[in-house]
């Protein structure tokens, strides 16, 4: 027998055969079935209201054909959220001076070449300097909050800062671990993942439990080790306030630089996320709202990735 949706309606069976992503059924039954499940009028659904209840509490859809129907939808609206914060794409660059290898490389570094050349009587072919700007790539682990106060659009919204940090850098440069009273990565580093793929993943993960930060910074750090980038830097966005595991202080001391998005509540702890970012040479970066954590998570990445 197909599960009933919360408003007694049935939800489609599985068709044999459909391709993952695509409803058992035709798009507008599904479309239904979402807005019956989630109680909303099927006239005000749209991605980015299934993204901020897929991941409430007794909203998950045990058909794995509409659930992953819905992660699309729901991937593509935080994905123009993220989009249209990013603006176009500009990668941080360095310049660079260096001997021309090939015509057209750079820009001549008039003053550096006639320094090379000054006194001889024929120029050799590593006397000619050239300056260009060259990408200043950077490897990141980012650590968020999954546990239960998270569900809902808290959840969406994290979802967005991530696409925001994961539009902003190489897929293969960015780690995203995941906690609550365990820690998992669901990227990794030198692994290529697209943003809607990150996305997705995220918002597959189960909201529950308690706030572990020390597994998160372990495991964070765990996976940190792993790059090759000398440039390398964790994100971690918490409240600061941890309900199970050890002190997560010391373990952020194996961090080469350690930045927290403090969010601020009525149970937020400062101290605490103050105290790890000084032990990694970091920093805090206070965000008074969630509905700010995207625009937030771009100031803070263009800081850190420049």
């Amino acid at each position: 027998m197909a599960p009933a949706g919360r408003a007694g309606r049935r939800l489609p069976a599985s068709r044999a055969g459909a391709p993952l992503g695509e409803p058992a059924v035709s798009p507008a039954e599904a479309l239904a079935s979402l807005a019956a499940t989630y109680g909303v009028p099927l006239g005000e659904l749209d991605g980015w209201t299934i993204a901020t209840h897929i991941t409430r509490s007794g909203a998950r859809l045990p058909d794995r054909g509409l659930r992953a129907y819905a992660e699309r939808l729901a991937a593509a609206a935080v994905l123009r959220r993220a989009a249209e914060l990013v603006g176009p794409m500009r990668a941080a660059t360095r310049p660079v001076s260096e001997a021309m290898r090939e015509p057209h490389q750079g820009e001549l570094d008039i003053e550096r070449t006639l320094e090379n050349i000054t006194g001889k009587q024929f120029p050799e072919a590593g006397d000619w300097v050239v300056t260009h700007r060259q990408e200043r790539r950077q490897q990141v682990v980012l650590m968020m909050d999954t546990s239960l106060s998270m569900s809902g659009e808290k959840m969406a919204l994290a979802a967005v800062a991530t696409a925001v940090l994961a539009l902003k850098m190489h897929s293969s440069d960015l780690a995203v671990v995941t906690f609550e009273d365990t820690a998992r990565a669901i990227s990794r580093l030198g692994v290529d993942e697209s943003p809607e793929q990150i996305v997705r993943l995220m918002l597959e993960q189960p909201v529950r439990g308690y706030t572990n930060i020390a597994a998160a910074l372990e495991l964070g750090a765990a996976e940190l080790e792993r790059g090759r980038n000398p440039r390398r830097a964790g994100l971690l966005i918490t409240d600061g306030v941890y309900t199970v595991g050890p002190d997560p202080v010391p373990l952020a001391a194996r961090f080469p630089r350690l930045f927290v998005l403090l969010t601020e509540d009525y149970k937020m702890n400062p101290g605490l996320c103050r105290s790890m970012a000084d032990q990694a040479r970091g920093d805090v970066f206070p965000v008074k709202s969630f509905q700010e954590l995207p625009r937030r998570m771009l100031d803070v990445a263009n800081r850190v990735l420049r």
